[in-house]
């Protein structure tokens, strides 16, 4: 979950509370699930040097050497690249002097790359996208459906889609914008500032308002659950031999977008990244990737096609839950929502703009 940024108190004692609820600065230096990966790494480390009789180094440069040296191991035994980095970064995470006197290391990480491409997500097209948005609609899932074009046209990253709560949206209207709030991201917290997106593609907007003023729950209610379910419905549409993965959504929605109005300048602004070299490894290699594609386009318009009708069409009333009177029944019963919508017809055709 991506911890969202607190104003700073104007008391003391506010000050105090809000920091307890956020805890140390030592650990707010890095992220939990970042956290939860270097000591996963580190053990293996340790593990190595225990099975191998080699004790911990106390000395930079004789640490950097046997840090090298477990560096060969993975690469010989088949692991990938990224437990090697968060090897070498779970090291200067412990012991922050290391940092600058692991050159050996990080010299044969350099090599590693260099000599082996990393497994990226392949990108997702967008008709792909709009078939398994069809599918979830044929299976009356409109929560999974709308993380889908969130994903995409938003290019959110999958722990931004599986924390996202009502809260942290604001759409006043059907034809947008929208304004999604992210709070201190990964990259957010390298600049000190909250992050946020901007949506106006009609579609999504209109989805995303019609769930925010429909519950208080947050979007996705289990991310294993949301995982399977992304797996499933690729393979119910035949499509496991891409390899798609969750990340495919933004890489794809990356790739759209460009090709769309083709600014590298205002990409960097949508995706929200402040290094120029990332971007452009996300295009030049989506479009690559896009390229080699065969997708079975015409085995995927039905799925489509059904897509294309519910976004002409009204959204569904969504329903809740609630207890049943003491004068009769068991249990819970549904009550459809009352209250409807009528500030403007939500007939409207597909749009980008």
């Amino acid at each position: 979950m991506v911890k969202r940024s607190l104003l700073e108190g104007a008391t003391r004692e506010e000050r105090i509370v809000q920091r307890r609820k956020l805890g140390s600065l030592k650990s707010l230096t890095v992220q939990p699930a970042t956290r939860k990966r270097y000591d996963l790494a580190l053990n293996q480390f340790l593990d190595f040097l225990k099975l191998e009789g080699i004790s911990l180094p106390s000395k930079r440069d004789a640490l950097d050497e046997v840090a090298a040296e477990y560096l060969e191991h993975l690469w010989s035994s088949g692991e990938g690249r990224a437990l090697a980095s968060d090897t070498l970064a779970s090291l200067q995470n412990m012991e922050p002097n290391l940092k600058g006197h692991l050159n050996i290391s990080w010299r044969l990480l350099k090599v590693w790359h260099q000599n082996e491409m990393p497994n990226r997500a392949p990108p997702f097209p967008e008709v792909v996208l709009q078939a398994l948005v069809g599918k979830a609609n044929m299976k009356n899932d409109p929560n999974f459906a709308l993380s889908l074009l969130l994903g995409f046209y938003g290019m959110m990253r999958t722990g931004e889609i599986l924390s996202l709560e009502p809260k942290h949206v604001e759409a006043n209207r059907d034809n947008g914008p929208a304004i999604i709030s992210l709070g201190l991201t990964k990259a957010g917290k390298r600049q000190g500032a909250a992050e946020s997106i901007t949506l106006s593609v009609q579609e999504v907007v209109r989805r995303l308002r019609h769930w925010k003023e429909s519950t208080r729950k947050p979007l996705v209610a289990s991310a294993s659950q949301w995982r399977a379910k992304f797996s499933n419905l690729l393979a119910e549409l035949g499509l496991e031999s891409f390899h798609f993965r969750p990340y495919s959504l933004r890489r794809g929605g990356a790739t759209f977008w460009f090709g769309k109005h083709g600014s590298f300048d205002r990409l960097l602004v949508q995706g929200r990244w402040h290094a120029q070299k990332t971007a452009r490894i996300y295009i030049d290699s989506g479009v690559a990737a896009l390229a080699e594609m065969k997708i079975p386009t015409a085995k995927l318009q039905g799925f489509v096609s059904v897509y294309s009708n519910a976004s002409r069409q009204e959204l569904p009333s969504l329903e809740r839950t609630r207890k049943a009177s003491s004068s009769g029944g068991r249990g819970n019963k549904v009550v459809k929502q009352k209250k409807v919508d009528r500030r403007g017809s939500n007939n409207r055709p597909w749009r980008v703009y």
